[in-house]
Formats: structure tokens, C-alpha cells, sequence
């Protein structure tokens, strides 16, 4: 990685776990020697871990410099704790005489090694919008896009650092950069296509599927409903036979008790006539029992 010093380049400290190529370069406001405060000397002289303590030091006391909170910034950079310089280099955004160029630039920075790439590409754009010539800040802020797979944006922005540094030492990987991207972009664009494509078919098959299944379901239904209609006839049938046939028995054994019982009178009647002499032979004239005294006397 490098650090931007008086228009120079100074390298600091190796990239790590990038993709592509990074260009991530720090920015320094101008410094005057006999003006540093003990926090920046020590800084300056490699200390960061002194340097943060007196650089704290002298914010708590109000000895604020208007370098300050960049410098607390990148001494906490230095110490891998990103977090703590984000915190310093946005404290420097808000305060008054700062540069909020350097500071949103180094800014954008910290947040892109927090893989926070949304917030660095922003801060770029403080950066950038602040000066529009301001290349590096446009290459920081299409690397993050970059990172986020935004391509398109970061095409877009990989250009415009051409337009602004054509003679820069990376012109040339940066234009491989965008051929490769734009290849990309045209790879993932067919993807998306094939993919839109297929989601279609599938979402046709779906309906087909689905009408398909809720036309078996009707035709099971209706099935259904004429098994029960049709089981319901039967039955209903049934039932109308069974009693048909249970009227008739009973019909039949109501003429069968009639017939019994008229023949069962007929019999009595027969009995009764049979017991009833009638015949003039067998008559009597109630003599019978009459007793001829005379006639038992001759018998006598």
C-alpha cells in the first residue's frame, strides 16, 4: 500500500487478501518540521503506538492541531485497529479548519479494510467531490466497487481515473482491469439472461404442473361425487326394494291372517251347522220325556 507525502510516494505496508489488484494510497496534509507536535513526531519517526498515546493526549488537553485526527487515524491504521481510526478520521471530518479531503479520503481507507465497501465508496466520493481532480480518491472508490461487485460502477469509475491520470504508472493494468470487468459484465449479463430464462420455464412448467394437477384433482372429484351420487342411488334403491318387498310381505300376511281368519269362521260356521240337527227325522216334540203310567202298568 502506499501513502501519499508532498506529491511523493512512500511505501508503508503490503496489501493483504486482495482481489485484482489494489491501489489503496494515504493521504498526508503538508507538514512543517518545527511545528509538529510530539504526537506527529512520533509518527513521523515510525511510533505509532507512542504516537497514539500522545496524540490522545493532546485532544483530551484541547492542543488540537488541524492535522491531528488524520495523523491518530493512520497511527491506528498502522496498528491494524481500523475501527479506532475510522473513529479518528471522522471526528477530524467534523471538526472545524480540518481537511475533509484527506480525512474522508483515509476514511474511506479504514472502512475498505473493514470490507465495509459501501461506507469507503462514499467516503471516496467526499473526497472526490471535494477535488474533482482528485484521481486517487476516484481509484479507491472504483476499487471498493470493486470488492462489492458493483462492475459496472467500478468500470465506470477505473475510466474516469484514466481520463483524469492517462500517464499514471497503473494506466495500463487499470485498462486490463476494465476489459476484464467489461468481460465479466457481459458473462454475468448471459447469466443472468439464461438464468431469467430458465426461471421462466420454470415458472411456466409451474403453472403447467399446477393447472395439470388441478385438473386431475377436479376430475378426482367429480369421480368422487358421481361414486357418491351413484352409492347413493343404489342404496336409495335398496331401500326402495326393501320395502317394496317388505309392503308386499306384509300385504301377503295380512291377506294370509284374512284368509285364515275366514276360514277359521267358515270352519266354526261348519261346526256349528254340523252340531245343528235340522233334519224332520230326528226332530223332537218334547214327548220324549212324557211317561205312559198305563203302558208301565201292563209292563208291570
Amino acid at each position: 500500500m502506499m501513502i501519499y507525502i508532498f506529491g511523493e510516494y512512500a511505501e508503508v505496508i503490503d496489501m493483504k487478501k486482495t482481489a485484482f489488484f489494489i491501489f489503496l494510497i494515504f493521504a498526508f496534509a503538508p507538514l512543517v518540521a518545527q511545528n509538529l507536535s510530539e504526537g506527529e513526531k512520533l509518527f513521523t519517526q515510525n511510533e505509532p503506538i507512542k504516537a497514539i498515546e500522545a496524540l490522545e493526549k493532546e485532544i483530551a488537553d484541547g492542543r488540537n492541531t488541524t492535522n491531528v485526527f488524520n495523523y491518530l487515524g493512520l497511527a491506528y491504521f498502522q496498528t491494524e485497529n481500523y475501527e479506532k481510526s475510522v473513529e479518528a478520521f471522522e471526528k477530524g471530518i467534523k471538526t472545524p479548519g480540518t481537511s475533509k479531503k484527506i480525512l474522508s479520503y483515509n476514511c474511506g481507507n479504514s472502512y475498505y479494510l473493514l470490507k465495509n465497501y459501501e461506507k469507503a465508496a462514499e467516503y471516496f466520493s467526499y473526497a472526490y467531490t471535494a477535488d474533482r481532480n482528485y484521481y486517487q480518491a476516484v481509484l479507491n472508490r472504483a476499487n471498493a466497487y470493486l470488492m462489492s461487485q458493483t462492475y459496472d460502477k467500478a468500470v465506470s469509475d477505473y475510466k474516469l481515473f484514466l481520463e483524469l491520470a492517462p500517464d499514471h504508472e497503473k494506466s495500463e493494468d487499470v485498462r486490463r482491469m476494465i476489459a476484464a470487468l467489461e468481460t465479466e459484465i457481459v458473462r454475468l449479463e448471459e447469466e443472468a439472461r439464461i438464468a431469467a430464462a430458465e426461471a421462466e420455464r420454470q415458472r411456466l412448467e409451474d403453472e403447467r404442473i399446477a393447472e395439470e394437477m388441478a385438473k386431475l384433482e377436479a376430475e378426482r372429484k367429480a369421480a368422487e361425487e358421481k361414486r357418491l351420487a351413484e352409492e347413493a342411488a343404489r342404496k336409495a334403491e335398496e331401500e326402495r326394494i326393501a320395502a317394496e318387498k317388505k309392503a308386499e310381505e306384509e300385504r301377503l300376511a295380512t291377506e294370509k291372517r284374512a284368509a285364515d281368519a275366514e276360514r277359521r269362521r267358515k270352519l266354526l260356521e261348519e261346526v256349528a251347522e254340523s252340531l245343528q240337527n235340522t233334519d224332520s227325522a230326528n226332530m223332537s216334540s218334547g214327548a220324549e220325556s212324557i211317561i205312559d203310567y198305563e203302558m208301565e202298568s201292563e209292563l208291570e
